[in-house]
This record gives C-alpha cells, structure tokens and sequence, in this order.
C-alpha cells in the first residue's frame, strides 16, 4: 500500500528537480532574476531528499535474488536510462546554439552520465551496491558511505565529472535510508507542524552560517545540511499528505518518472531559443520566467504521461513485460516514479 507522506515528499523533490534545472537554464540567458541565488539551496535540499526516499523503498527489493533485482529493477532503469539520454541528446542537437559536443556525448553515456538524467543510472548501481553489501553490518555500510559522501561533498576528492561527484556525495542518504527504512517509516507519520518547522529553520540557519559566515566545504557539513533537508523535506510531506487541498503534491510523486525524463526537453528549448536574441525584458521577469517554466514543463510531462499510459510501452517502462515482472503472478512493474 502507497504511503501518501512518501508520495507528497517525492512530490516536493520533483518540483525542486524541476525548478532547479529551469533556474540553471535560464540564468544562462539571463533571466533566472533572484531564482538564480536559490541555486545552491535547491542543489542541497532536492538530491538529499530524492535519494533518501528511494533508499526508504529499497529493503524489500534488496531482499530478493540478485536475479530479480536485476530483471525487475536495474534492466528499467538502464533502458529507460539510455533511450531518454538517446531522445533527449538528440533533441539538444537539432536545437539551436547546441552544445558543441551534443551528438559525441551520446556515446559516453555510461561512462559520463548525463546531467539531467544521471539519478537513474546512480539508482541502478545504488541497488546494486546495497544488494552486495546487504548482509554486512549497517554501521559498517552506512558509515563507508558517510565518509565517501562527506569528501565528495567537501571536495577533497573529485572524479572531474559533476554527475559522478553527486554520485558519492548523495550515496549516504540511500544506504541510511535503507538501512533505517523501518524506524524512519514509523516515525516520520507521526511529525507535526512544530517539528517540520524546526527541521525547516534548523536548515535554512544552517545553510546560511555556513554560506555566509563559515565555509560550508567543511568535511561533514554538507551531509549535515542533507540530514535536515531530509528531516524538512519528510515532515513537509507529512504536512501535504494531511491537506486535501495539496493532494496535486502527492499525484506527482506517483509521476515522478515521467516528469524527471521530460522536463529537460522543454527547460533547454527555451533556453536554445532566448540564447542571444538581445531581447530588453520587463523588470521583474525574471521573477515570473522561472516558475512558469517549471509549470510549463510539468504539465506537458504529465499531458505525454497521461497521453502514452496504456497505450505505448517502451516510452515510459520496458517494452517487454513479461522481462520485467516480479513474482510468479507475473504482475508487470511499471516504473512511473524513479524512486
């Protein structure tokens, strides 16, 4: 049964994914206004929380043969990995000013994994790892992971490729979540306002010393940030799963596949298009641009999803079922959120 806390937060986490990449996007041509200086907030909150709720979903596939987890989980991932970088370098090629290297990029997907789409490909090898160490101590594997994610994030290590570096640095919120799945899951429905306000404001004091006062490279310190972004991110989707009114929050966090795959197309059109047409916007613009794009983005992400459901495989899951189904029922898994 569907957890409608779970779904509410992977909601919020969407929604930042998606306003992140439109505030990047967009401040290339100038437009993103004061969005541009929530860049780095975003960056610190949505992955941290993005990654812990997949890690909370994670112990019962990681229980089964390696087989299965294979065929049920990381076959989806990886298809629908390589056919979205496939449509989406393609697409960022035809458009105008494309990157240099759009087309030659497309070859070195899974050796560089693409910016927009790289949280699939970590997922896939994500499960994989918490599937070979499951049976070590949980101390053990969640404190590999804390130290990796913590030098990552610091900087004292560096692949040279921005997706891998997000690779290790969000690696700890997947195997604590998986590892403390139980324990979080009957806690967190018990938040109240007062608590997700706390968890909120502890963030924002946090990040904002340690931008402005300290240096926020500090080993540990942006795990710190990741853990109360987490704690907000739950307890906000606590909050929403209570609201009637917010239910649209929760939808979306069943759709998070769909719109994390689409979002792009529309995010680098605009851009492509607003790249040096010299065009004198309106103050205040820039306020309105950001959301709007967002918005935009999300509802023709929904409108494919909602147009392609039961009508085409292969666009949104496997185009095979009988590949990727699970158990002996033979119930075909349909990955519509990516967590």
């Amino acid at each position: 049964m569907r957890e409608g806390w779970i779904d509410s937060a992977r909601g919020v986490a969407i929604i930042l994914v998606v306003l992140f990449h439109a505030v990047i996007n967009l401040d290339l041509v100038g437009l993103a206004g004061p969005w541009s200086r929530l860049a780095y907030t975003l960056d610190t909150f949505r992955m941290p929380l993005f990654f812990f709720l997949s890690g909370l979903l994670a112990p019962s596939l990681l229980a089964r043969p390696l087989r299965e987890v294979l065929r049920t989980r990381c076959l989806n991932l990886i298809y629908l990995y390589v056919l979205w970088c496939l449509l989406l370098g393609i697409f960022r090629g035809l458009l105008p000013h494309p990157p240099p290297d759009a087309f030659a990029s497309l070859a070195r997907i899974l050796v560089e994994p693409n910016v927009y789409l790289w949280f699939l490909y970590t997922l896939c090898l994500f499960t994989l790892v918490g599937w070979l160490t499951r049976r070590l101590p949980a101390w053990l594997v969640v404190g590999a992971a804390l130290i990796v994610s913590a030098v990552f994030a610091a900087g004292l290590v560096s692949t040279g490729d921005v997706p891998w570096d997000k690779t290790f640095r969000y690696w700890f919120f997947f195997v604590l979540a998986s590892r403390a799945a139980p324990t979080v899951r009957s806690v967190v429905p018990r938040m109240r306002l007062a608590h997700v306000v706390g968890a909120g404001v502890a963030y924002v004091v946090v990040l904002g010393f340690f931008l402005y006062v300290a240096d926020d490279r500090i080993i540990f310190v942006r795990p710190m940030l990741g853990l109360l972004a987490v704690a907000a991110g739950c307890g906000l989707g606590v909050i929403i799963a209570r609201v009637p009114a917010l239910d649209f929050v929760r939808h979306l966090g069943t759709r998070t596949l769909p719109i994390y795959v689409v979002h792009a197309f529309p995010i680098t059109a605009a851009a492509a298009l607003l790249t040096q047409r010299n065009i004198d916007w309106p103050p205040g613009t820039g306020l309105v641009a950001v959301p709007l794009l967002t918005l935009v983005a999300i509802l023709l992400a929904l409108a494919l999803d909602r147009l392609i459901t039961g009508r085409i495989r292969g666009i949104f899951d496997f185009p095979v079922a009988r590949w990727t189904a699970k158990g002996p029922a033979g119930v075909g898994q349909r990955a519509y959120s990516v967590t």
